[in-house]
């Protein structure tokens, strides 16, 4: 694997590239959209097993960092989905500079996967597939969700007479957050999401909640090809600590992203 530093000078990205292993090397192409704050970290150990095995499969791939985030340039309330979207943009220019593949697959996590439901909307060259495990379909039930979580994580009894409040101000378990980055996900919601040129999608999840069943079956309606994948594997705690039981790197899991990636999963 390479790391690198990528993009403008006022806006410097971390990306790791794996190169694809042996003589055989497969059309493809794979960028992966990591989620956000602690969920990236939970998931940092099972993307990097990913790019390796996806070499291993002739098939090059790319890991990196928004801006504002884990090694790339800015601070974390620089950071806002606007820009995000753009990132994944700049990333795939740079896998296409390194590589000779003529087709582009985007994998993304949680919110890493609506970034990507974005930045396929917008950019010149969208990517020919997406897996898209469980993206964020309702913003204001996921600030919901991190703001209870922040409560319970960050909340001791012995040192505060009163759990904090659930609302997320300007941290999200060590986080930092912005006014525009909170405005940005309380705005997202699936009509604002329903239209992307991307054809081939597989929408990956343990449970699916009804707004994912509602947001496919609108992708459907609309002609695109989009399936849904359904494993117990892919139910995961996202705000549990993995020391607590949860492993985010179990082999059916990389086996079924793998699968997903190559169109292979049914």
């Amino acid at each position: 694997m390479t790391p690198f530093f990528f993009g403008p000078p006022t806006r410097r990205l971390y990306g790791v590239y794996h190169p694809p292993a042996g003589s055989h090397r497969a059309a493809l192409q794979v960028l992966l959209c990591p989620p956000f704050g602690q969920e990236a970290v939970r998931t940092h150990r099972l993307m990097r097993l990913l790019a390796e095995q996806l070499g291993r499969h002739g098939i090059p791939a790319m890991r990196f960092d928004y801006f504002g985030t884990g090694e790339s340039a800015g601070s974390d309330e620089e950071g806002c989905l606007t820009l995000w979207r753009d990132d994944i943009a700049l990333a795939q220019q740079e896998l296409d500079r390194r590589t000779r593949a003529v087709q582009s697959v985007w994998l993304g996590v949680r919110l890493g996967a609506t970034l990507a439901l974005m930045a396929s909307a917008t950019t010149p060259s969208p990517p020919q597939r997406m897996v898209l495990w469980e993206p964020i379909l309702d913003g204001p039930a996921y600030l919901r969700e991190l703001g209870a979580a922040h409560a319970q994580q960050t909340y001791d009894p012995f040192i505060q007479p009163t759990r904090p409040p659930e609302s997320i101000r300007d941290e999200v378990i060590g986080f930092g957050v912005s006014p525009e980055w909170i405005r940005e996900v309380a705005s997202l919601n699936i009509e604002a999401l329903a239209s992307t040129p991307v054809e081939d999608c597989v929408h990956l999840a343990g449970n699916p909640s009804e707004r994912a069943n509602e947001w496919i079956k609108l992708q459907q309606t609309r002609g695109h090809a989009w399936r849904q994948q359904t494993m117990p594997c892919l139910d995961i705690p996202w705000h549990t600590e993995e020391a607590d039981g949860a492993s985010l790197a179990p082999p059916e899991l990389l086996r079924l992203l793998i699968a997903s990636i190559k169109g292979e999963a049914t």
